[in-house]
């Protein structure tokens, strides 16, 4: 029982990674995007 219990807060700290390395890849698109269109006008 003790092994299905670690494996689960493997899998939560493998999610919860991938969530925060999600938002920084979606945090420098919206800046780079930003930067093309206020450079354009």
């Amino acid at each position: 029982m003790s092994i299905a219990i670690l494996a689960m807060h493997v899998l939560e700290v493998l999610f919860f990674g991938g969530l925060v390395g999600s938002a920084i890849v979606v945090v420098i698109s919206f800046v780079e995007d930003s930067r093309e269109l206020f450079e354009k006008d």
